[in-house]
C-alpha cells in the first residue's frame, strides 16, 4: 500500500476530497467544493477506483478509529482491563465510565467514521459499472464492505444494542452527497438493514481471495490481495458478527456456516498461536487474519497505536497504560498458549503485578497491525448460534474443534446455560484486548463489575457495576454536530 501513498496524497490535496467534517457552519456533509473536483467526478478508471480505495484503506488507521480507541473501548470498559494507576492520562473517562457531550475520542470516532463513510460513497457512487470489469466490481465490493463496517461500529458505539431497543435512536445514514443536508438519526434497526444491505452487496460483488493477484491493464500494474484488504469472506464474517448482535440466529449459522465450509481459511494452531501474534506483516495464506488495518515505516500514526498503549516498552517510549486483571490471567490453563500474550511483569508506580497485554508487537519497521476479522470469529459465533437455536451437541463440538486449537487438553460437554457460559469466556480469552468483550456483555445486557484498580495483593481494589441503563455506556453525539445540526438529537444522560 505504501506504493501508491504519494500518489493518493497528491490525487486527495488536489482534488479536495478529504475534508475537515466539522466547523462552525457546517455538518459532517461538507459543502461541495465548487471550485475545484470532487472525487467521485475523478474516479474514471479501475486505477483511479484503486487509488481512492487506499485512500479509504488509510483513513480507518486513524488512532481514534480502529487503530487504537476502538480496541481500547472494547475492553477497557469491559471487565478484564482497568488502566493502570500510573498512566498516561489517555482513556481515563473509559476507565471512570464519565464521558461528557465534549468528549473529544466521541467527536474523534465520529468524524473519522463519517470521513470514511463519504470516502466510501464517493468509489461507490463514481459510477463505473461493475458488471464490465471484474476489477471495478472487486473494489466496490471492497467500498461497500468498509461502509457497512463502519456504519456497524458507529451505530454500536453511539445507539443502543438492537437487542435492546431496535427503535430507538441509532445515527444518521448517508449514501449520497447533498449538499443541503441535515439528516436525523436513523433507528438502530434501519442502520442494521443498510449494515447488511451493504454487506451483502459486498460478498454478491467480491471477485478475488486472500493470495489472489489483481492486474490493470491500462497501467499493467498488479495489486496483490493479503490481510489489508476485504474479500468476500471477510465480509461474510462481519456479515455473521452483525446477525450475531441483532440476535438472528439462523442467518447468524448460515453465514458462518459458509466462512468455515468454503473460505480456504484455516484457524492457527496451537504451535503456532505465539509466533502468528508476532507477525507485523500483511498475509497471503488464509491463515486466520481475515481483515486487518496495517501500518509501515511510510503508514503509520507513530505512537498512537495500539501497541505502544499497551506494552510497556523498555527503556521508555511506551505506555504500557491497560492492564489485565490477576484472575483473568489465571483463566487460561497451563496448557493454553493464549497464556504466553499476557505478561506479568513490575510496573514503577502500580501496586501489584502488571499483567502486560503483549499480543501486538512494537515493530518500528512496520508498527502493529490491528486485526478487525480473523477467522476464529466464524467458529465462535456458529457456536453461539448452535446453542440459540437449541442444538447443544453442535454448539459443544463447533467449539471443541476451536478449542483444540488454543488449548489441546480442553474438552466442552457442557449442558444448558453453561454452553453460553463457555463459549463466551472462549470468546473472552481468544479476543482479549482486541476489543470484543464489551459488546458482547451489553449486547447480552448483562450486569457486570467493572474493575479500575488493583492492591498489592493484585485484587481489585476499586471498581464499579454497570448494568444496560448506565449512560455512559454508549458515547454522546458530539456536542459540535448537535449545534449545527438541530436534527440531530444527544443521547439520555448528556
Amino acid at each position: 500500500m505504501k506504493n501508491n501513498f504519494n500518489k493518493i496524497t497528491k490525487m486527495f490535496l488536489a482534488i479536495g476530497t478529504i475534508v475537515m467534517l466539522f466547523g462552525c457552519s457546517k455538518t459532517f456533509l461538507d459543502q461541495k467544493p465548487f471550485n475545484s473536483v470532487v472525487l467521485s467526478d475523478a474516479i474514471k478508471t479501475e486505477d483511479d477506483m484503486s487509488t481512492a480505495l487506499t485512500g479509504l484503506y488509510s483513513s480507518l488507521r486513524a488512532t481514534d478509529f480502529y487503530g487504537r480507541t476502538f480496541a481500547i473501548k472494547g475492553d477497557l470498559m469491559a471487565d478484564k482491563c482497568f488502566l493502570s494507576s500510573s498512566n498516561s492520562g489517555r482513556y481515563v473517562s473509559f476507565n471512570l465510565y464519565n464521558f461528557t457531550k465534549t468528549d473529544g475520542y466521541a467527536s474523534a470516532v465520529w468524524s473519522n467514521g463519517y470521513n470514511a463513510i463519504k470516502n466510501a460513497n464517493f468509489i461507490i457512487n463514481a459510477g463505473l459499472d461493475p458488471a464490465a470489469n471484474p476489477n471495478v466490481s472487486q473494489l466496490m465490493s471492497e467500498a461497500y464492505a468498509i461502509r457497512g463496517l463502519v456504519y456497524f461500529d458507529l451505530v454500536r458505539n453511539f445507539g443502543l444494542p438492537y437487542t435492546t431497543d431496535p427503535s430507538s435512536p441509532g445515527v444518521p445514514i448517508v449514501t449520497k452527497f447533498d449538499v443541503n443536508s441535515r439528516p436525523a438519526r436513523n433507528t438502530v434497526a434501519e442502520v442494521y438493514a443498510q449494515v447488511i444491505a451493504d454487506l451483502t452487496k459486498a460478498i454478491s460483488l467480491a471477485k478475488y481471495n486472500q493470495g489472489q493477484s489483481m492486474s490493470f491493464t491500462l497501467t499493467a500494474k498488479t495489486r496483490a490481495i493479503n490481510s489489508s484488504f476485504m474479500t468476500k469472506y471477510a465480509a461474510e464474517t462481519l456479515l455473521a458478527r452483525v446477525y450475531q448482535h441483532k440476535g438472528d440466529w439462523a442467518n447468524a449459522k448460515a453465514a458462518a456456516s459458509d466462512v468455515i465450509a468454503n473460505s480456504g481459511f484455516t484457524l492457527v494452531t496451537s504451535a503456532n498461536v505465539l509466533s502468528y501474534w508476532k507477525g507485523a506483516s500483511p498475509l497471503t495464506g488464509k491463515t486466520e487474519t481475515m481483515f486487518e488495518v496495517t501500518s509501515d515505516a511510510n503508514n503509520q500514526v507513530s505512537d498512537g497505536t495500539l501497541a505502544v498503549f499497551l506494552i510497556g516498552k523498555p527503556g521508555g517510549g511506551a505506555y504500557g497504560d491497560m492492564l489485565a486483571i490477576k484472575s483473568f490471567y489465571d483463566s487460561y490453563s497451563a496448557t493454553d498458549t493464549r497464556k504466553g500474550l499476557i505478561s506479568p511483569e513490575v510496573r514503577s508506580g502500580q501496586l501489584g503485578t502488571a499483567h502486560y497485554v503483549a499480543k501486538y508487537p512494537i515493530d518500528n519497521v512496520n508498527l502493529d497491525d490491528v486485526k478487525v476479522v480473523r477467522f476464529s470469529e466464524a467458529y465462535l459465533i456458529l457456536a453461539e448460534a448452535y446453542y440459540n437455536l437449541g442444538d447443544i451437541t453442535n454448539a459443544n463440538a463447533t467449539l471443541n474443534k476451536f478449542v483444540v486449537n488454543r488449548d489441546p487438553s480442553a474438552v466442552y460437554a457442557s449442558t444448558g446455560s453453561k454452553v453460553l457460559t463457555d463459549i463466551l469466556d472462549e470468546r473472552a480469552k481468544e479476543f482479549a484486548f482486541e476489543g470484543y468483550r464489551f459488546w458482547d456483555l451489553t449486547r447480552l445486557g448483562y450486569t457486570f463489575v467493572k474493575p479500575q484498580g488493583q492492591d498489592a495483593t493484585n485484587a481489585v481494589s476499586t471498581k464499579i457495576t454497570v448494568a444496560p441503563g448506565n449512560a455512559n455506556l454508549l458515547f454522546p453525539i458530539p456536542n459540535d454536530e448537535i449545534l449545527v445540526n438541530p436534527n440531530v438529537t444527544q443521547n439520555a444522560g448528556y
